[in-house]
């Protein structure tokens, strides 16, 4: 991966911090958006591998889940696996590992459509599509099944985090490819 997508990762994610701690919050811990940055600052600044620099620094279940989204997109780069390869067999780790599926109101409702498209554009597209679509879904797996209403109405922040990491992507693929 470079440098330069990192930086970048880092710099949109210094924007959508407060946003992602209110997505949270209205159905969690309202730390999601300070996690991410905290993951994402590790991979800007560490000489380790982009997901294991992740995990180490974000921590706890979202640290484990987000850092195979950046190992797949990591995978990508290095052109060692296809987009859609790549995204599906993160996405497969994090139902394992989560216990969760489509619907469940997680990030696998932008990661899973973003697997299926064969272009990264058709995968941003998708991600946003799935990530919009949480907000009428009910929670079905982590804390948000616990609020009132299970999160009706509010976006999941993990389903936001992973179309923003991917919108992010796209300009460096595009500038790479």
């Amino acid at each position: 991966m470079t440098t330069e997508l990192f930086d970048d990762w880092v710099e949109r994610f210094e924007t959508l911090e407060v946003a992602l701690n209110q997505l949270d919050a209205a159905t969690g811990d309202g730390d999601h958006g300070a996690t991410m940055l905290k993951g994402l600052r590790a991979v800007q600044l560490s000489p380790e591998q982009p997901a294991k620099a992740f995990r180490k620094a974000a921590g706890g279940a979202s640290g484990s889940l987000f850092s195979l989204v950046i190992g797949a997109l990591d995978s990508v780069m290095r052109g060692r696996q296809s987009l859609p390869e790549a995204l599906s067999t993160a996405a497969s780790r994090i139902t394992q590992m989560g216990q969760a599926v489509a619907g469940d109101k997680t990030m696998l409702d932008a990661l899973l459509p973003a697997a299926t498209a064969t272009t990264v554009t058709d995968a941003v597209t998708a991600a946003r599509a799935g990530c919009l679509a949480t907000q009428a879904m009910s929670a079905r797996r982590g804390r948000a099944r616990y609020v009132e209403g299970a999160g009706v109405g509010c976006i999941d922040a993990g389903a936001t985090s992973v179309a923003e990491l991917l919108e992010v992507f796209e300009k460096h693929w595009q500038e790479d490819s």
